[in-house]
């Protein structure tokens, strides 16, 4: 086991990340597969020491490429300080990612492996793994939060409602299936006309290998899976709180994808939850501000308050 904490750290900061350590740790899949691990705990300062409660337990699913969340911990949660109660974050990577992977060099044998059926395999044998060790250690969350960042958002709906989770939150993501969202931008956007239009061909024809055939990085694999994720309906099908986060100026967001959102949601009768940051884009920086540790304050008081 190792903590990771985060260099260059003010000594006005340093008390408060010392309390939130991280630790890396390594999961073996029943087929002989494995992936790295990082696991935090969140304590509320009035928290009884010792005490078996456990209010949240939270299962994030990152975005793509091939990077380490390692080099953003813990300051990624800032904010989220568990005024809900004590919690506890892990964050499953996708096989082949090492701590220090950076998205440079991802290798082949990471692009065989990034497609949603494999995630959600490796995200469901994780999450059951996790809960029968807390069951056994007589700890029993109260909230069960499936967190779906980026790329990892088309998953997260799926494994909420696999796991029976009690909450759903999604952070820069349209809610609309994947290959729509490329189509519209590329609509928006003449530059992305030409990568659509390659896409478009390389899909209608399945390789020998259709791990291996790249399309734009990914393998043939990956774009086919993900093109037939209903993310909308997968949403529309949830009877469970949903929080998602979104900066305005978020340029994978396509213009009209959260008003069409909003409608689809209201027609079905049912609430979304939407924060919208001004001036922001996909990683909830703006020019002048990082919207982030806000978030991750309003995700800690929605859990609160969210029946």
């Amino acid at each position: 086991m190792q903590c990771f904490c985060w260099p260059g750290i003010s000594a006005a900061d340093s008390g408060k990340f010392q309390q939130t350590p991280v630790y890396l740790h390594e999961f073996r899949f029943g087929d002989g597969g494995k992936a790295i691990y990082y696991h935090l705990e969140k304590k509320p300062w009035q928290h009884e020491s010792g005490s078996k409660n456990l209010a949240n337990l939270i299962f994030v699913i990152s975005g793509s490429d091939c990077i380490s969340m390692g080099q953003f911990l813990p300051q990624y949660f800032s904010g989220f300080e568990g005024e809900s109660g004590p919690t506890q974050i892990f964050i499953l990577h996708k096989r082949h990612i090492l701590p220090a992977s950076n998205g440079k060099a991802c290798g082949d044998a990471y692009v065989r492996a990034d497609h949603p059926s494999r995630w959600q395999a490796d995200h469901m044998e994780f999450m059951r793994a996790q809960l029968a060790a807390l069951k056994e250690a007589g700890k029993k969350p109260k909230r069960v939060v499936i967190f779906g960042i980026s790329e990892g958002a088309e998953m997260a709906p799926i494994l909420a409602r696999q796991l029976s989770a009690t909450h759903l939150v999604l952070l820069s993501h349209a809610g609309m299936n994947a290959l729509d969202v490329y189509a519209a931008l590329a609509r928006q956007h003449a530059y992305m006309q030409v990568a659509w239009q390659q896409l478009q061909t390389g899909l209608q024809r399945k390789p020998d290998d259709p791990d291996a055939g790249l399309l734009h990085g990914r393998s043939w694999r990956y774009w086919s899976e993900i093109g037939r994720i209903s993310q909308t309906d997968n949403l529309l099908e949830l009877d469970k709180p949903i929080l998602l986060g979104l900066g305005e100026a978020d340029p994978v967001i396509p213009g009209k994808a959260i008003a069409h959102l909003q409608q689809q949601f209201q027609a079905a009768g049912k609430t979304i939850d939407i924060r919208r940051f001004p001036g922001a884009g996909h990683s909830l920086v703006s020019d002048d501000k990082n919207y982030l540790p806000d978030f991750m304050h309003q995700i800690d008081n929605w859990l609160l308050d969210a029946k």
